[in-house]
């Protein structure tokens, strides 16, 4: 599976776990709680998906990488205490509370939450020494004779062994003790989150001309090439300083990221088109609707690399005005609600604004009202315009599915058309899904003789 469709996996036993009958006990006891393992590539976004499961819930979260845990620092350190049985005094070994579970409790102590994940990565790279301790954690819950608190739902991760050299494969009784996933590296999950969290477009753009290079781990003569999704992100992050700051972009930096010198300098090279072709664009002019014949002649003539930074170009300042959109939609709703609030108040006795006041703030969010259904209704040509320009430019093809399928993956863009409507980009959507639902039916039908 990708790692989206992990995300929604752990989410749902994380729920199912956490689900409570009416006395307030969970439904399914922490011994048939199966601790989840995640098998996967590095790179992919394993601890990045346990954040997002954890503020999507409203739950809290403790991750722990577990190759640097002895069995000491994991259990607890050893402390002699006095017991009594029948009168007879004697004394016994037991353990201080571990570092693990002691960090699930200042969680709930510093964010109030009696709910979490407990998340232990590279679980596959424990030593030896603490191998047994962790199968009995694993289906008990316990660490050195102090149990997880309840309402903790344990998620665990590790890499296969080809990837990691302390890593090993788990044995039977251990995996029998977990709920597995194996993730694989899935271009299309990673390009949605890109869209999702503002990754820049001189990245998403590349990716879409050469997918192959999204993640890459070899091993040469000289050691491992390695690029993975974690360093595609890291490297836009580190791009987008570089832009604001006004320093360059050069090879140097790439290959910080993109461990693999044919990858590193593709990109370095595409990054440096990029600009041009940022540049040599007119692109407010495409989305004003002043693109002549001469202009859509251009773009049908160039080459594949061009057109797809050209649609990315587009797509982010189509986007940039729905986002601008919907925020300030989103502003203004609330402070209409806060003026209705105050007159209710005011109605019902209570304090009330003076009347000049609050007469003034109506007529500013009128004002800012008007000034939004203009910038809706421009942002809503803009969208026709691109829409239009890509299909006159270049029909029914790569660049113009691009642009639609950006504007359904992304939550900002879909938000405006949720509120706002785009005509045309409901006729080029329901058009492009006739037109993929007849090919697939072509290919249904086609009999080999």
């Amino acid at each position: 599976m990708n790692i989206a469709t992990a995300k929604e996996q752990i989410k749902n036993a994380v729920r199912i776990y956490l689900q409570k009958n009416g006395e307030g006990e969970y439904l399914i006891p922490v011994v048939h709680q199966r601790p989840v393992f995640v098998m996967g590539p590095p790179g992919l976004g394993k601890t990045a998906i346990m954040q997002q499961i954890a503020d999507e819930m409203g739950i809290g979260l403790v991750s722990y990488s577990m190759t640097h845990h002895t069995r000491q620092s994991a259990l607890g350190l050893p402390v002699i205490v006095d017991r009594e049985f029948d009168g007879v005094h004697y004394q016994v070994s037991e353990y201080t509370m571990s570092e693990i579970l002691a960090s699930v409790y200042d969680c709930m102590r510093s964010t109030g939450n009696r709910e979490g994940i407990l998340f232990l990565d590279e679980i596959n790279c424990v030593s030896e020494t603490l191998s047994p301790a962790m199968l009995l954690f694993l289906q008990y819950k316990v660490f050195g004779g102090h149990q997880v608190p309840p309402g903790w739902v344990i998620v665990t991760a590790g890499n296969p062994p080809r990837f990691n050299k302390s890593a090993r494969e788990l044995d039977a009784a251990t995996r029998d003790r977990l709920k597995v996933m194996n993730i694989e590296p899935d271009f299309k999950a990673f390009r949605d989150y890109s869209l999702e969290n503002g990754l820049v477009r001189s990245v998403i753009s590349y990716l879409d001309i050469r997918p192959d290079d999204f993640y890459k781990v070899t091993t040469q003569v000289n050691g491992m090439n390695v690029v993975t999704p974690r360093a595609w992100e890291d490297l836009s992050e580190m791009i987008k300083y570089h832009e604001a700051l006004g320093i360059p972009v050069t090879d140097a930096l790439v290959s910080q990221y993109l461990q693999d010198p044919d990858c590193a300098r593709d990109f370095a090279l595409y990054y440096q088109l990029y600009q041009k072709y940022k540049k040599a664009w007119q692109v407010d002019r495409i989305l004003k609707g002043g693109a002549d014949e001469a202009m859509t002649a251009e773009a049908r003539s160039a080459r594949t690399d061009e057109r797809i930074t050209l649609a990315g170009l587009l797509l982010d300042e189509v986007r940039e005005h729905m986002d601008a959109c919907v925020k300030e939609h989103d502003r203004l709703a609330e402070e209409v609600a806060q003026l209705k609030r105050e007159k209710a108040a005011a109605e019902a006795g209570g304090e009330a604004c003076p009347e000049v006041e609050w007469n003034s703030r109506r007529d500013e969010v009128r004002a800012r009202t008007s000034e939004l259904k203009a910038e809706v209704a421009d942002t809503q040509n803009e969208i026709g315009n691109m829409l239009h320009f890509l299909k006159d430019s270049f029909g029914r093809g790569l660049e113009l599915s691009l642009a639609v399928n950006d504007l359904t993956a992304s939550s900002r863009a879909t938000a405006f058309i949720g509120q706002f409507l785009s005509m045309d980009y409901f006729e080029e959507s329901r058009d492009l899904l006739l037109s993929k639902r007849r090919d697939d039916l072509l290919s249904e039908i086609r009999i080999d003789f």
